[in-house]
């Protein structure tokens, strides 16, 4: 399976928006026509250390069950870099007008120099 980025960016902003500790995220919280996709993208981002959490160790023929208690500071470094919508489309669509794949470490740059520029704009500089 290919990494989707914007499965990845689904799944840090709702993990942000979990206030507490107690209130997991867990497949359950996402459509059941993506789990597949979504369970496979989690264990991506607890491998990379942006969030904090544990696959389920059950094997089953079905998409793996996990739980999410918070984003690690990477993972919210990550989330704020590509959080804003218009950064973020910028940001894909450099890649795609360049035809390069996108990495973790240049998507964080982009996405950092896009906004960089974005606010440039907005505040006149």
């Amino acid at each position: 399976m290919k990494r989707n980025w914007d499965t990845i960016r689904d799944i840090l902003t709702r993990l942000e928006e979990h206030n507490s500790e107690e209130d997991w995220l867990n497949l359950s919280n996402f459509s059941q026509d993506k789990q597949s996709e979504i369970s496979y993208h989690m264990e991506l981002l607890i491998e990379a250390g942006l969030v904090n959490g544990q696959m389920s160790e059950e094997f089953g023929s079905g998409p793996e069950d996990f739980f999410a208690t918070r984003l690690t500071w990477d993972g919210h470094e990550f989330l704020d870099a590509i959080r804003n919508d218009t950064v973020w489309q910028k940001t894909k669509k450099s890649f795609i007008n360049k035809g390069l794949s996108m990495t973790f470490d240049l998507v964080k740059s982009v996405a950092s120099d896009v906004a960089a520029s974005y606010l440039k704009a907005t505040i006149g500089g």
